[in-house]
């Protein structure tokens, strides 16, 4: 029986027992009672000592709690402390416990996080790698690691490494997570990577070799160039590259100089793995250990073979022609120099050719430039065959050529004698039938020579005695060479002296217009007047164009010259319509070549007629057939635009040139003048005559208004008249004479007109 079950059946008995009237003598008679307290007696005693044993445990216990409460308060000052963060969550991510330190990472403070969930705190982009994370976790109740970043309003992604570990716990699963930050790893690690990206990726050739110069890496850009895989070149010597071209005293001074110096750089020839030798500029340096030995020899190169085609290319572009591969202008100054000082010093002779090919601008225009372009390139191909492989051709531009013969000995005679027999070779062999692209041409070519030192030891004296030499062959008939002479010299000299006049002219404004006027052979009146340029040369008096004209179109003065004719010419005109005394219908004024090819031709015409206010149709242009066949296109653009304006446009010294009909058909053309050569022997020439009645014909057909030039007396004036020609102009009504003259002149003859008088110029 339990204790407290005896307990409760003598609390029974003794409350049956006080039921009775007299306690007192029942409980002295009655045993049971003495038993029963007895038993309660022990029974007091039994609970005295177990409460004092229960005291004694509570004390104990007090102790013990007491310890327990300073081991937590320790473990968590511990927990907070440490230097790793420890979050603790539950299966939905939500905050159950972290320590001070992550907290304090997170810049927030720990109460503000409880509650919370932990993906909050995970970037938006690593948000996948914690939820698998998770899932493991739950899913496979083991220990798992991730990487990720971990941000807040306040602070920057940092990168942090998770260590989860899951635990059972009687209100559910708990994950235990160390946290980590790895930030300074992943930089080092990004620094890592780059380096090794730089490094593979770097468009220079990178070799790292140990102190005995055997390889222990190299990069991308080695492995394309060379051909060399890794495998081939890790732990094998740096002398696998070497070319052959290089002696071993250049590889020793290298390394020396890389010990010495730390560096070296420099040219370098090396081989690639299919045994080609290419170029390289190569930079060697020397990464040294902490005792100042070398650790490794980093070299870093680039293949140079196209900058050194590149190089070559601008050198060849620089000082030679691109068209025939001769050298150019600034070549031949070069050679010339040092044939020049070899003369002087070895009292040698040579000589200087200048040439060019005889109306090569006809075929350039008739037949194209690439006709033109194949053509010169023969050119040049057959000049090197004529001449020694210490003689230079040049090709100055254009269809024009300079061949330079030096050391041709001490004596002068033999010197001349074999200057002549290359000319006349070049002449020979330029003359023989050229086929290019089907088109067989034969071409001659003239030649100006000058010898060097005796004629000048002056570079420019030599071209320019030379150019004159040939522009003489050009006027006596092409296709020969003359030499130099004192006579040319001297005309060389001449030509020099006008070009300064003339620029001195235009400064000084010492030119005049001349007016021969036009007459209509059918009313007798003046219906125009040529503008004749004359140049008031100081202590000379006046100078007639054929003196000057050729000069100036070759020196390019002849465009300034032609404007300031255009601005005299206009304000001529504009001078009548202010004063209302206009005799002359228009001013004919001839164009050149150069000033009719510039580029604001058109710009420059209308400036001035506006500048001078004048109406277009009181301004004729004269225009050579030379400027009709040149840049046929654009001339044809421009002659609209003229007649677009109203100017009358003329052809001059119709039937000298390359008369076309094609361009009588298709330009705009007003007026045809018949040169005064077929005028002059009309009487006598039987072809003349024809000629001229042709023309006469043609242009009457084509609607054109026609001109006879140098009309000098009666009979050539009946015959024109006869034959249906307009107008003329000529000695036979007047010399070209200054505007007020003329307009004497004019005045005398129309008063002869009116009075009825015969007038017979």
């Amino acid at each position: 029986m339990s204790k407290g079950e005896k307990f409760s059946e003598l609390r029974k008995k003794t409350e049956d027992i006080l039921k009775v009237t007299d306690h007192s003598a029942v409980i002295e008679n009655n045993i049971d009672i003495v038993r029963i307290l007895d038993d309660i007696n022990t029974y007091r005693m039994e609970l005295e000592r177990k409460n004092e044993e229960l005291q004694l445990a509570n004390a104990e216990l007090s102790i013990l709690q007491e310890m327990l409460k300073e081991e937590i308060s320790v473990h968590f000052r511990h927990y907070d402390i440490a230097p790793v963060g420890y979050v603790t969550l539950d299966t939905n991510n939500q905050i159950l416990e972290i320590n001070q330190t992550l907290a304090s990472k997170l810049t927030l403070h720990k109460n503000d996080l409880l509650g919370h969930l932990f993906n909050s705190l995970v970037f938006p982009d690593d948000q996948d790698i914690f939820y698998f994370c998770c899932i493991k976790i739950i899913n496979e109740k083991k220990f798992q690691t991730c990487e990720l970043r971990l941000h807040t309003k306040t602070i920057s992604p940092f990168w942090v490494h998770l260590d989860c570990a899951p635990e059972h716990h009687k209100k559910g699963m708990r994950i235990h997570i160390a946290i980590s930050d790895i930030s300074h790893l992943k930089t080092l690690e990004q620094d890592l990577t780059l380096s090794a990206s730089v490094l593979d990726e770097c468009a220079e050739m990178i070799i790292v070799t140990a102190p005995d110069y055997n390889i222990i890496k190299v990069n991308k850009a080695f492995v394309q160039t060379t051909g060399f895989i890794k495998a081939e070149t890790l732990g094998k010597n740096y002398s696998i590259l070497q070319s052959g071209k290089h002696n071993e005293q250049f590889y020793q001074d290298m390394w020396a100089s890389l010990k010495l110096n730390k560096n070296w750089q420099g040219e370098i020839w090396n081989k690639r793995k299919n045994g080609e030798i290419y170029p390289e500029w190569i930079s060697l340096t020397t990464v040294s250990n902490p005792d100042g030995s070398p650790a490794y020899y980093i070299s870093v190169s680039s293949d140079i073979t196209q900058r050194k085609k590149d190089a070559q290319q601008i050198n060849f572009m620089a000082y030679y022609d691109p068209l025939t591969g001769l050298p150019n202008r600034i070549l031949l100054q070069d050679r010339l120099k040092q044939a020049l000082v070899q003369a002087h010093r070895n009292r040698q002779h040579g000589a200087v050719f200048i040439l060019d090919i005889d109306h090569f601008k006809v075929i350039n225009d008739s037949l194209g430039h690439l006709i033109g372009d194949d053509l010169l390139q023969e050119v040049a191909k057959r000049l090197s065959d004529c001449i020694r492989e210490e003689d230079t051709i040049s090709r100055l531009g254009g269809d024009e050529f300079v061949v330079l013969l030096a050391d041709l000995g001490e004596d002068k005679k033999n010197a001349i004698s074999h200057a002549s027999s290359v000319a006349e070779k070049i002449i020979h062999t330029i003359s023989e039938p050229i086929i290019t692209q089907e088109n067989k041409l034969q071409i001659t070519v003239s030649i100006g020579i000058v010898m060097f030192p005796d004629d000048t030891d002056q570079i420019i004296d030599l071209m320019k005695l030379a150019d004159n030499a040939m522009y003489k062959v050009k006027q006596s008939g092409r296709n020969n060479y003359k030499f130099v002479t004192p006579s040319l010299q001297k005309e060389a000299d001449e030509r020099l002296s006008v070009q300064h006049g003339l620029h001195d002219a235009l400064n000084r404004d010492l030119f005049e217009l001349f007016y021969q006027p036009q007459i209509n052979f059918i009313t007798q009146a003046v219906s125009g007047a040529e503008a004749l340029i004359r140049w008031q040369k100081p202590n000379s008096g006046l100078v007639y164009p054929d003196d000057f004209i050729t000069i100036s179109e070759e020196s390019g003065l002849i465009v300034p010259i032609g404007t300031w004719v255009l601005e005299e010419a206009c304000r001529q005109i504009s001078s009548w319509n202010t004063h209302k005394k206009q005799l002359i219908s228009f001013i004919s004024v001839n164009m050149s070549v150069r000033q009719f090819q510039q580029k604001n031709f058109i710009s420059e015409m209308q400036r001035i007629m506006l500048n001078h206010n004048i109406q277009p149709q009181q301004l004729e242009l004269e225009l050579t057939e030379s400027i009709l066949i040149h840049n046929l296109d654009e001339t044809k653009r421009k002659l609209f635009e003229l007649r677009e304006m109203g100017i009358r446009l003329a052809i001059d010294d119709f039937g000298t040139g390359y008369s076309s009909l094609q361009y009588l058909k298709n330009l705009p053309i007003d007026v045809i003048k018949i040169d005064q050569s077929f005028i002059n022997d009309i009487l006598l020439d039987v072809n003349d005559r024809a000629i001229v009645q042709t023309i006469i014909s043609l242009a009457k057909n084509l609607n054109l208004w026609v001109v006879a030039e140098g009309v000098v007396n009666q009979e050539q004036y009946e015959f024109l008249k006869e034959k249906g020609c307009d107008s003329y102009q000529g000695y036979y009504y007047s010399k070209p004479m200054p505007m007020a003259e003329l307009l004497g002149v004019i005045q005398d003859k129309n008063s002869e007109l009116s009075a009825g008088i015969n007038i017979k110029y």
